[in-house]
């Protein structure tokens, strides 16, 4: 294989890992954000607060999700790469539709992670509200 083919492979592989750790770490803040909001939620008693712990994880996920959908992309053209369909250097995925996007949001991966927190904020908010009427 052509070295400037090996280093456009290189170069797809590394875009590919860099979607992989921006979906990681997408991950990691919305646990820690949505436990935080919910966990201050709680201490101060505040079904509002709980509720908008939702906003968060549901922006959180939706950002998870396209990285994922742009990874799956970028596979796609490594794919088509190494079978030499595509030009030289071309680091164009395509367009990331909304049936791709919704797919990937509703992958094992994203939405093991993503759902918990945002159930849990709406049944902490609604446990809070049923707290301070019955007070």
């Amino acid at each position: 294989m052509a070295e400037d083919r090996l280093k456009y492979l290189d170069f797809l592989q590394s875009t590919i890992s860099r979607m992989a750790s921006n979906s990681f770490l997408v991950k990691g803040w919305s646990v820690a954000l949505g436990t935080a909001v919910l966990g201050f939620s709680v201490k101060e008693s505040s079904w509002a607060l709980a509720l908008i712990a939702a906003i968060p994880v549901a922006s959180f996920w939706t950002l998870d999700a396209y990285y994922l959908g742009l990874e799956r992309r970028f596979r796609q053209l490594w794919e088509d790469a190494v079978g030499d369909k595509v030009d030289l250097f071309n680091m164009n995925p395509g367009v990331l539709d909304p049936e791709l996007w919704i797919e990937a949001a509703w992958r094992p991966a994203v939405w093991l992670v993503h759902l918990p927190i945002f159930v849990a904020s709406l049944l902490v908010s609604a446990a809070l509200a049923v707290i301070s009427l019955m007070k």
